[in-house]
């Protein structure tokens, strides 16, 4: 390189150290933007927000309840000269035995991340109550236990049946064992048709084969 090149070389570069207009805006822009980026936040839009309330509010008003027990449901173990089970129960508690709500297989016992049982049985299947009592819930839950019944008997006990398919009762409705409160379904979260059976004392969930005559398990080959 000739010392004429040289010079001529450097005093470009001085001129375009002084005018910085010279360099192009595209790519003093693009660095500027790389050099943000890392500190830009996202922000939830407010539309997306109140959305979501709505939705929420929805829900609930729809009879949604979460289902999801976290800490898990303590079960409540009755022990009481009343609440003896043999073979087919016959409690102080109850001015009548209790029955079934409908013939069927016990597919899911009751335990701490499931306070019922689920009987399964035919879709269509008539649901009695359990015994006698009056109808204080009805309700539906779309996304966990479907349509269901609430059932209010006496000593504070209460039942509830869910996935129902028709509901055939209201609150404020008196009921007998003898009486239909609707029928086995597919609504909420379910993979067939059966019912899931809860049964609390005082708000405190209680294990329904302690209560109900005994429920014969699903046949093996049924299983597979």
């Amino acid at each position: 390189m000739t010392f004429e090149a040289g010079f001529a070389i450097i005093q470009l570069c001085l001129v375009l150290i002084r005018h910085k207009n010279l360099l192009s805006k595209t790519v003093s822009e693009r660095d500027a933007l790389t050099q943000k980026l890392p500190k830009i936040k996202p922000r939830v839009p407010h539309r997306f927000t109140r959305l979501v309330i709505f939705l929420f509010i929805l829900l609930n008003f729809a009879g949604y309840y979460p289902t999801l027990a976290i800490p898990p449901v303590k079960r409540s173990i009755v022990q009481a000269e009343s609440l003896e089970q043999t073979g087919e129960v016959i409690a102080e508690s109850f001015s009548k035995p209790l029955v079934l709500p409908h013939p069927g297989y016990l597919t899911t016992k009751f335990a701490s991340y499931h306070p019922g049982i689920d009987l399964a049985t035919g879709l269509g299947m008539p649901i009695h109550s359990i015994t006698e009592g009056e109808v204080s819930e009805v309700g539906r839950d779309l996304f966990g236990l479907g349509n269901f019944v609430v059932v209010a008997h006496q000593n504070g006990f209460k039942s509830k049946y869910s996935h129902m398919g028709k509901i055939y009762v209201k609150v404020g409705d008196k009921v007998l064992s003898e009486n239909t409160l609707g029928e086995v379904g597919l609504t909420g979260r379910t993979s067939g048709p059966h019912t899931h059976l809860e049964i609390t004392k005082d708000g405190r969930f209680i294990d329904p084969q302690a209560l109900l005559p005994k429920i014969s398990n699903l046949p093996t080959l049924a299983k597979r």
